[in-house]
């Protein structure tokens, strides 16, 4: 039984053996390429808005100036410089690309790099061909679909079930009703609204259907669908898969994680309460010295992955058609963007 420490008092941290803690006087993150100040003289490292001060006209030209190949090539050097601890190493610049403009654009660049390399697998020319086609031919095809639907007979067991519908003007029920009317229309308009972007995919109303249907497979077979489309800037929560390629997609597209530590900031999470923000205050040191951190080579799944590691996950990816959806989400944010007049990183944190 561990001892009991007085109210206020830190916890102390044991050191991983595999993962020795920076000694004093190593180099921090905020030391191998620059302050985190140097965002304002290089704003396409910064992470804020325009109107928060960021230079969108200088970042954007910048980022123009450079051909695919630099801005592959910078961005590789740059994360991969490493600076030599006791037993392993940190890689300092991986803090200041994550989020980036610098890094959307490499991203946008890269795939269309991977596109050209390896051409289209089995199904990113399946998902061409199903862009083209009727909303039913989608649900009709659609392996998420067809194995989501069977024969609802609107008992409401999962709208009853459903965590999401407690909240929200969201009924899972309706949407499966829509789904079996096969009416294109109504189709079309329910890839248009919100409704389909309210589930939290728990999964609950599949373990209580009584015929075993999936509704909320088919919710994510019909986002799918609403991406391809284009039909998901009709909404606000659709017009956010841009945000969410960028930052769930950029993270696993370059650190091989769906979520970053460093991704959560307490200024846009208050509801997160006053322990969270304390504990970002410390999540640096706490990070290091278990070696969970991305930012490190180490033993925990949290490590900064390997290259050639990465490149797997990327091929996975590229394989199951996600290149073709990130590319249309992309596609409609530019649209959108340049109707609206707006800069493409400022329309990231707009959505």
């Amino acid at each position: 039984m561990s001892k009991g420490r007085n109210a206020g008092e830190t916890p102390e941290i044991e050191v991983c053996a595999h993962q020795p803690c920076p000694p004093e006087g190593s180099p921090d993150v905020t030391d191998a390429l620059g302050s985190p100040s140097s965002a304002e003289t290089e704003p396409w490292f910064s992470r804020e808005p325009s109107w928060h001060g960021r230079d969108a006209k200088r970042c954007r030209e910048y980022l123009e100036s450079l051909s695919s190949e630099e801005i592959v090539g910078q961005y590789c050097s740059l994360r991969d410089q490493k600076v030599v601890w006791d037993g392993g190493y940190f890689y300092p610049n991986i803090r200041k690309l994550f989020l980036t403009p610098f890094e959307r654009e490499k991203d946008r660049r890269e795939t269309a790099l991977w596109r050209e390399k390896y051409g289209q697998s089995e199904v990113a020319r399946w998902y061409e061909e199903a862009k083209e086609k009727p909303c039913v031919w989608w649900l009709d095809n659609h392996l998420i679909a067809k194995h989501s639907f069977k024969s609802c007979v609107n008992c409401g067991t999962c709208a009853a079930a459903c965590p999401a519908a407690e909240f929200h003007d969201f009924n899972p029920r309706q949407i499966m009703d829509t789904v079996q009317s096969r009416d294109e229309d109504e189709i079309v308009a329910l890839l248009k609204a919100e409704t389909i972007w309210y589930c939290g995919q728990c999964g609950t109303c599949k373990l209580r259907c009584p015929r075993g249907n999936s509704p909320f497979g088919m919710i994510s077979s019909l986002r799918q669908l609403s991406q391809l489309k284009g039909y998901h800037v009709f909404s606000a929560r659709g017009r956010q898969q841009y945000t969410a390629r960028h930052l769930w997609g950029g993270n696993f597209w370059n650190r091989g994680c769906s979520l970053y530590f460093r991704n959560t900031l307490p200024r846009f999470h208050l509801d997160f309460g006053p322990r969270f923000a304390r504990y970002v205050l410390t999540q640096e040191e706490m990070y290091r010295r278990i070696g969970g951190c991305p930012d490190m080579d180490g033993s925990m799944p949290g490590k900064k992955i390997h290259p050639d590691s990465l490149h797997e996950i990327r091929r996975c990816w590229q394989v199951g058609g996600t290149l073709v959806l990130w590319d249309q989400i992309e596609k409609c944010a530019q649209q959108q963007a340049a109707e609206r007049n707006m800069d493409i990183d400022d329309y990231f944190y707009l959505v």
